[in-house]
């Protein structure tokens, strides 16, 4: 075999050798950062969540304002102001909805992050801050469960609210004469105080939720 054919052998077995070790190395290199990837995509679909909720809220609170345009004042176009109190009702409908998923997805995500979670601390050595880690993080998935809870609370705080709307939006559909939104006024006034409890609700839930959220994001 001449020089160069041995040159040759020895750099492929070399090339052998090292790509065990260079691939072992950024696995560990993924495995340092991944606890970081982690926490990256649950803060983001903390994010997606609560921007849902907060979307569906403003349309509950749009749609009210459609109806109380054509119920609590004179109406100069009574068939296009309950077209538009239709078209509200719908987008509330359906914003509410994907809401409602989102808040349901969100404990599959917490369930995916604190398992990820949990398993990066187990790389600990100290004992005591192992335990300081571990405390850390059921106090953090604790506060993910009343987070949801009160979200879900404040969803079924709405269907009452959001059944009221929805009859009353059916009462002008058979009957959409100054009269019939004279008769509803004091249900208007009603379900408005009925919605302004509802709201605040909802605000206090979405408030609570960011702050949950942006207290895992790491400074950049």
């Amino acid at each position: 075999m001449s020089a160069g054919m041995r040159l040759l052998a020895r750099s492929i077995v070399m090339i052998v050798m090292l790509t065990p070790l260079l691939a072992a190395g950024q696995a560990t290199e993924r495995s340092r950062t991944q606890g970081l990837k982690e926490t990256d995509r649950f803060v983001k679909a903390g994010g997606t969540m609560t921007q849902a909720v907060s979307e569906a809220n403003n349309q509950v609170k749009s749609t009210l304002d459609a109806y109380n345009a054509l119920v609590t004042q004179p109406s100069k176009n009574m068939k296009g102001d309950y077209k538009k109190i239709l078209k509200a009702s719908d987008s509330m409908n359906e914003k509410v909805t994907q809401a409602r998923q989102k808040i349901e997805e969100m404990q599959g995500a917490g369930g995916t992050y604190f398992a990820g979670r949990a398993t990066t601390l187990k790389e600990i050595q100290d004992p005591k801050l192992q335990l300081q880690a571990q405390q850390r993080m059921e106090a953090s998935q604790k506060e993910l469960g009343a987070v949801l809870q009160q979200l879900r609370e404040a969803d079924k705080a709405l269907e009452p609210f959001r059944k009221q709307l929805a009859d009353q939006i059916s009462y002008l559909g058979s009957d959409l004469t100054p009269s019939a939104t004279a008769s509803l006024k004091p249900n208007a006034d009603k379900l408005n105080h009925q919605g302004a409890e509802v709201f605040a609700n909802a605000d206090k839930a979405i408030a609570r939720a960011n702050a949950y959220f942006q207290g895992l994001k790491a400074e950049s």
